[in-house]
């Protein structure tokens, strides 16, 4: 890559993650944020149970098809199963170590978060920048799920 490309500029491995279950586009218009502020986006997809950990529930859709729909878009260089929760902050710091992460993309809504008031110094402290990105108001999957479960189920 020459030295004057505005590519050039940009950290070379940004990694996103969330649950992904009913890709929606909301996830679209994070994981091109994402994209563009990145050369090269690794997007990683929790496995079952750590969603079920922290969201009370299994996925509707099991990691494997949401790792497959991921890597489908454009925007997404790279999908890859997920195993090491970012609760474990240490174990994920390191984890995002070994992938020599450069920027790590999260939604705006977890900026204040416990987790992320532990997991973001620790990412910093390893070199790595974190970027807060904006959510898309009015979309999520949570309202879907919330949506659909009415439609189906009788009064």
């Amino acid at each position: 890559m020459h030295p004057c490309d505005p590519l050039s500029k940009l950290p070379a491995r940004g990694y996103a993650s969330g649950a992904f279950d009913l890709l929606h586009v909301g996830h679209v218009r994070y994981l091109q944020m994402a994209a563009a502020a990145c050369r090269h986006l690794l997007v990683g997809v929790p496995d079952d149970e750590i969603i079920a950990r922290v969201k009370g529930r299994l996925p509707l859709v099991p990691q494997s098809e949401r790792r497959e729909l991921l890597s489908a878009l454009s925007c997404v260089s790279e999908a890859m199963a997920v195993s090491v929760p970012m609760d474990d902050t240490d174990a994920f710091a390191e984890f995002m170590s070994s992938l020599r992460i450069n920027i790590v993309f999260i939604g705006a809504d977890w900026a204040e978060t416990p987790r992320w008031q532990r997991l973001g110094p620790a990412l910093q402290v390893r070199g790595m920048e974190v970027r807060f990105l904006p959510r898309t108001i009015g979309i999520s999957s949570t309202q879907r799920r919330n949506i659909t479960t009415r439609l189906v189920t009788p009064p």
